[in-house]
């Protein structure tokens, strides 16, 4: 112990050797020439030796480092003698590895105060270089694949704030990634979405109630031109630690919602045509028909000039029957120009119009047509409907041609068969759905036709297209519901189809 100080003595180099013995970085000091003078060992464990005598040259700066070495080296040599900020380096060792140290400099003197060289620490980075590396690597390799990715990637923070937007993105809403980074993305939406978004993010942070997260969504988008487009939007959440982001992926429905559009126009043109087509093998039975309440127009007529002729006494007796037989003209009259008004309106062509309608008027006016003739090819037919049974949501054309389809493709089933049996039912399906179904006697449907008998040009008659039940379909899928066959319990095919459910309003609503 120093008597003076109190405190313990020892030696100043002994105490400066202990430390560089157990320091777990490299130490090295280097003469101004550029030589290894000492390395303490940690260091030369770092380069793979025992001794400083096994390093043949004593220089194990790589090649590629020297120019940042001596630049580092000259900079700390030439200065005041404060310590350079670090320099990261690569280093030879002996064993054929490289290692990338970061190294720090200060200046070392002689007892004269001329420069020596300087003493180097250098700390060994070369796992943690491999691992920036690796996440450069995984991270360029992500973005790589995100900017491939056809659907655009958008990712918020919990803030609203956009901090990611891919390629496709850019493309999509036509702005660069740096001039959105950091703004709101309610930025890509159009009022009154823009407005409402803040709120909506608020809440959820709130609440933990999900509206769209997990969830795809369609929603509208707003391009940097100001048009907007509809797109398929798929948002999920991630969490790191306290940070909390929102990817959301987006898809542009602008092609197939115009594709829709004109697959719908199509699909119009064809019923059209289908309709169109269907009149022409009416035309001898409607001229049946109308060639009763015609006949017996002119007949009431007829009778009606020829009492204006008698000169007999019982005027009011006359009277009575002319009045009698010109109400009889007046009503057939009034019956052909029903069926010329349902047969018009069967063939016009016209948008989609659903309505609340009458089911029993529905289904009653679609017979009116779909049945011209049967009664006289020994068709017997039954319409069975549940008296509670309500209103349905439907196009009144759209559904009498289908029916119309559906009950002429039964009559001409059932032309070789010796029952003719008709049935259209009307029953309940759930509480927001009607199944109609049409069944007949016939033959039946065969299994290897079943298949495909809804698809286009598939059809079981020697001269049909085979269209008529895949628009029908298309029809009843437009309308929500679906259209179905099935064998009859006692021979022959039932179709099914189901409309949907309306509040009830007035009788035959148009």
């Amino acid at each position: 112990m120093d008597a003076k100080t109190g405190r313990l003595a020892f030696d100043r180099m002994a105490y400066l050797d202990a430390v560089l013995q157990t320091m777990p970085d490299a130490v090295a000091i280097i003469d101004s020439d550029h030589r290894l003078v000492e390395l303490n060992p940690a260091g030369l464990a770092m380069v793979g030796v025992s001794s400083l005598d096994d390093i043949p040259d004593r220089s194990l700066v790589a090649p590629e480092s020297l120019s940042a070495f001596q630049k580092h080296f000259l900079e700390t040599i030439s200065g005041n003698g404060e310590v350079a900020a670090p320099v990261r380096i690569e280093i030879n060792n002996l064993a054929g590895v490289r290692r990338i140290v970061e190294c720090r400099m200060a200046r070392l003197e002689n007892l004269d105060g001329g420069v020596a060289g300087v003493v180097m620490i250098a700390r060994d980075i070369s796992a943690g270089v491999e691992r920036e590396r690796r996440l450069s690597d995984d991270e360029s390799l992500i973005h790589a694949i995100l900017d491939t990715v056809p659907d655009a990637m958008v990712v918020i923070d919990d803030a609203g704030l956009i901090t990611s937007f891919s390629k496709a993105a850019e493309r999509l809403f036509g702005y660069l990634e740096e001039k959105v980074l950091g703004c709101n993305v309610s930025l890509l939406m159009p009022s009154p979405s823009r407005e409402a978004h803040e709120g909506y993010l608020r809440r959820y942070l709130q609440t933990g109630e999900k509206r769209i997260i997990g969830i795809g969504r369609v929603v509208e988008g707003q391009r940097s031109d100001g048009t907007v487009f509809p797109m398929e939007l798929s948002v999920g959440e991630a969490h790191a630690g306290d940070h909390r982001a929102f990817t959301g992926f987006i898809r542009d429905l602008t092609e197939r919602v115009e594709a829709e559009a004109q697959l719908h126009r199509v699909q119009s043109d064809l019923a059209h045509a289908s309709r169109l087509s269907a009149v022409g093998t009416l035309a001898s039975a409607l001229a049946h028909e109308l060639n009763q309440p015609l006949t017996a127009v002119a007949n009431y007529v007829s009778a009606g000039r020829d009492m204006l002729g008698d000169d007999g006494d019982d005027i009011e007796g006359t009277r009575e029957m002319l009045r009698e037989a010109l109400d009889e003209a007046a009503g057939e009259a009034v019956r052909a120009g029903q069926i010329v008004r349902r047969l018009r309106n069967f063939v016009t062509k016209g948008e989609v119009d659903r309505q609340n309608l009458s089911l029993g008027s529905l289904i009653n006016d679609a017979t009116t047509l779909g049945l011209v003739g049967a009664r006289e090819n020994g068709v017997q037919w039954w319409i069975d409907i549940d008296p509670g049974i309500g209103n349905v949501l439907a196009d009144r054309v759209q559904i009498q041609q289908v029916m119309f389809n559906l009950m002429r493709n039964a009559v001409e089933a059932m032309e070789k068969s010796p029952d003719k049996h008709l049935t259209i039912r009307a029953r309940s399906s759930g509480e927001d759905q009607v199944e109609i179904s049409v069944s007949d006697t016939g033959p039946g449907i065969a299994p290897e036709v079943q298949q495909t008998l809804f698809q286009p040009f598939t059809s079981t008659k020697g001269q049909g297209m085979g269209l008529g039940l895949s628009i029908c379909r298309t029809i009843i899928e437009g309308h929500g519901g679906r259209l179905s066959m099935e064998a009859g319990d006692n021979g022959g095919t039932v179709f099914k189809f189901t409309l949907m459910r309306a509040s009830r309003g007035i009788d035959d609503a148009v």
